[in-house]
C-alpha cells in the first residue's frame, strides 16, 4: 500500500509539473529499429509526412492491407461532406455482418445521427457504422469509394487503390504506409474538419444516444484507454500513453495487426504507422486464447509508443543563452520615462538590459533535426513595472520571458542602463481639494501638456489605492492561498480514493471471473486448476 501511494503521488507530481517537461536535456541515441515488431512502419513529422523521422522506415512504399486503417478516409469523406446533425437510416445491407466483425451495433430501420455513426466507426471500428454512412453520403458503397480514391488522389496519396469503405479484406484494396501516414498527417493537420476528426479519434469512450437505446463505445486503441478485464482476457497489458492523441487500429488475416497512431508534445505532432503484424509470424497461432493473444495484439501500441518517446527526446537539444544572443536573441529594450526631466540627454527614453548569464543553457525541442538550433525564433515579451523617475543605474524596472512554440524557455529582470532624475513641477496644476472624512491614500493622474515638467490635474482624476498600498493580495483575500492548498489535498486524496476503489473492484471481478471459468470447466469434466 505504502508502494502504490508513493505510486500514485509521484504520478500527480509529474502531471502538475508537466508544463516543464520540455525542459529535459536527455537526448536520445539511435533508434534500434530491429526492435520493431511490424514488418511495414513508418514514423513521420506531421508538418512533413513524407519524409520519414531519421529515415526511420520499413518497406514504406510497398503495397499493403490497411484493414479497418481504411476508415479514416472515410471518416473525413463524410466530414467534410455530410452534416454531423443528419440522421441516417440504416438499410439491411447495413447491418448484413456474419461473426468475426467489429461492430457498432445499429439496427435495421432506425434512425441514427452522422455523428453518433462516426463515431461508432471509428472507436469500436464498426463495420455496420461504416456502411451506413458511405449510403447516406453517396448513395452506395460503391460512388463512397468513388469519392475515396477523389480525396486519396487529391491529397498526394499516388500508391493506394479504395474499394470498400470499412477495409475488410480485398485483393485490390491496398495502400503504403507512406501514403497513410499523409492520409493521417492531411486529417489531423490540413483538412478543414480538423479538429472534428482530432476530437473524434482521440476519444476514449464515448455514447452514441440518437439511437432507438443508448450504446456506448469504447476506443480500440490501447494508448488511449486500456482494455477492460473480460472472462477471456484477465491480465489486459497497459500500453497508455499520456501524448497519444489517436488514431486508428486494423487487423485482418492478411493485413495482420495494424495501428496508425499519433502523438503530440509541446505542438510537435508525430505520426506513427506500423502494419502486418504478426503475418508470417510462426510463434501466433489463431487457435489461441485472448490471454495468449495478448503480448502479440499489444506490440503495435508497444512499438508506437517506443517510436514517439525516441522522436520527442530526440527533439530536445541545449544551447547556451550566449549563442542564442550571437545569432540575434534580444537582450536590450527601450522604454520613455514620462516624467523624465527636461534636461536628460535621451529625451526620456531609457534602454534596460537584460540580466542574463551567457553561460546559462536552457533546452528547446526542436521538430527538424537538421536544423541548427540556434537558428530556433525565440519571441522576447517584455513587461516594465517601474517606468517613473527617479531611476537609478542598475534598478530592475520590468522583465522579460523568453517564449519558444508557446513555452517559456526562461525569464529574466530588465536592469537601467544609466540614471533618469525626475522632472520639476512647475506652476499650472490644480490643486485637488481632499475629503477630510476620507483618510485612504490617493494617486492623483494627469495629462501632461506643455513641457515634461508642466502637469494639469482633473480633480476627478482621484484613485484610491487599495488597503495593501497597490501590490500584493488585499487584506481581505490573504487566505486564498490557502484554501487554494487545502482544495488540491482534499482533490489529491479523493484522486487516491478513487484509485484505490478501482483497483479493488477490478480484483473482485477477476476474481469473480475465475470462479465462473473454473465451475464452467467443472461442469463440462475439464477443469484445469491455473493457479
Amino acid at each position: 500500500m505504502k508502494r502504490f501511494l508513493s505510486l500514485v503521488l509521484s504520478v500527480v507530481f509529474l502531471l502538475t509539473c508537466a508544463p516543464f517537461v520540455f525542459q529535459r536535456t536527455a537526448s536520445a541515441e539511435t533508434f534500434d529499429t530491429s526492435k520493431i515488431y511490424e514488418p511495414y512502419y513508418i514514423l513521420v513529422n506531421a508538418e512533413t509526412p513524407t519524409k520519414s523521422y531519421r529515415g526511420i522506415e520499413k518497406e514504406a512504399d510497398k503495397q499493403v492491407y490497411p484493414a479497418s486503417t481504411t476508415k479514416i478516409l472515410t471518416c473525413i469523406v463524410a466530414l467534410e461532406n455530410g452534416n454531423l446533425d443528419d440522421m441516417a437510416t440504416i438499410s439491411h445491407n447495413a447491418v448484413n455482418f456474419g461473426r468475426g466483425n467489429s461492430l457498432m451495433g445499429i439496427k435495421e430501420g432506425y434512425e441514427y445521427s452522422l455523428k453518433d455513426l462516426l463515431y461508432g466507426m471509428m472507436l469500436p471500428s464498426g463495420n455496420d457504422a461504416a456502411i451506413a454512412i458511405a449510403e447516406h453520403i453517396a448513395g452506395s458503397t460503391e460512388a463512397y469509394a468513388d469519392m475515396m480514391n477523389a480525396k486519396a488522389k487529391e491529397i498526394g496519396m499516388t500508391h493506394s487503390h479504395f474499394v470498400t469503405v470499412h477495409g475488410k479484406q480485398n485483393e485490390n484494396h491496398y495502400t503504403t504506409v507512406r501514403d497513410m501516414a499523409i492520409l493521417t498527417a492531411y486529417a489531423l493537420n490540413e483538412s478543414p474538419k480538423k479538429d472534428t476528426f482530432r476530437e473524434i479519434v482521440s476519444t476514449p469512450q464515448y455514447k452514441a444516444t440518437s439511437g432507438p437505446e443508448e450504446i456506448t463505445l469504447t476506443n480500440s486503441n490501447r494508448m488511449l484507454i486500456d482494455a477492460p478485464v473480460t472472462e477471456t482476457l484477465l491480465s489486459p497489458i497497459s500500453c497508455l500513453y499520456p501524448d497519444a492523441i489517436g488514431i486508428k487500429t486494423g487487423d485482418t488475416t492478411k493485413a495482420g495487426k495494424c495501428l496508425i497512431a499519433a502523438a503530440e508534445r509541446n505542438g510537435v505532432t508525430m505520426v506513427a504507422v506500423l502494419f502486418g503484424g504478426t503475418i508470417g509470424d510462426s510463434e501466433y497461432n489463431d487457435g489461441w486464447t485472448d490471454q495468449q493473444k495478448e503480448r502479440f495484439n499489444v506490440r503495435r501500441f508497444q512499438d508506437a509508443a517506443a517510436l514517439f518517446d525516441y522522436a520527442f527526446e530526440d527533439m530536445i537539444k541545449s544551447v547556451t543563452i550566449g549563442q542564442l544572443v550571437e545569432k540575434g536573441l534580444q537582450t536590450e529594450f527601450e522604454v520613455t520615462i514620462p516624467n523624465a526631466s527636461a534636461e536628460d540627454s535621451q529625451g526620456g527614453v531609457l534602454k534596460a538590459k537584460a540580466d542574463l548569464s551567457m553561460d546559462m543553457t536552457v533546452s528547446v525541442m526542436q521538430a527538424d533535426p537538421d536544423m541548427d538550433v540556434t537558428d530556433i525564433k525565440i519571441e522576447a515579451n517584455e513587461m516594465f513595472t517601474n517606468i517613473y523617475a527617479p531611476i537609478g543605474e542598475g534598478t530592475v524596472i520590468g522583465s522579460v520571458a523568453y517564449v519558444y512554440n508557446g513555452k517559456t524557455l526562461t525569464s529574466a529582470n530588465l536592469l537601467a542602463e544609466r540614471s533618469v532624475k525626475e522632472g520639476t513641477a512647475q506652476t499650472g496644476i490644480v490643486p485637488v481639494e481632499a475629503d477630510p472624512s476620507d483618510s485612504s491614500p490617493a494617486v492623483i493622474t494627469g495629462e501632461l501638456i506643455g513641457d515634461a515638467n508642466s502637469v494639469s490635474l482633473d480633480p476627478d482624476d482621484v484613485v484610491p489605492v487599495s488597503e495593501t498600498g497597490g501590490c500584493g493580495l488585499p487584506d481581505n483575500m490573504k487566505w486564498l492561498p490557502i484554501v487554494l492548498v487545502v482544495i488540491f489535498v482534499l482533490l489529491l486524496i479523493c484522486v487516491v480514493m478513487f484509485i484505490l476503489y478501482l483497483r479493488a473492484e477490478q480484483k473482485r471481478r477477476r476474481a469473480a471471473a475465475r470462479r465462473r471459468a473454473r465451475q464452467r470447466a467443472r461442469q463440462s469434466g475439464q477443469y484445469n486448476d491455473r493457479q
